[in-house]
């Protein structure tokens, strides 16, 4: 999530199941743990990286989503 948060970085999370639209938090996606902005709009869930060498990951109807919590700091 580089520039705000650099590789390594220890985050804060608040741990809840729910985000607001264009809060960061922790997911787990399909196997995958991945820190980034939740997106939600008509076309579905995205995980979007505010690095922008990231494209927006699409959450799909048959992916497993699992929000572990808020970053906060």
């Amino acid at each position: 999530m580089e520039p705000l948060y650099l590789d390594g970085q220890i985050i804060w999370i608040h741990k809840q199941e729910t985000l607001e639209e264009g809060e960061i938090g922790v997911f787990f996606l399909d196997g995958d743990a991945y820190v980034k902005k939740y997106h939600q709009s008509d076309c579905g869930i995205q995980l979007i990286s505010l690095n922008k060498k990231y494209a927006p990951i699409q959450v799909t109807s048959g992916s497993t989503l699992k929000t572990f919590g808020k970053v906060v700091g």
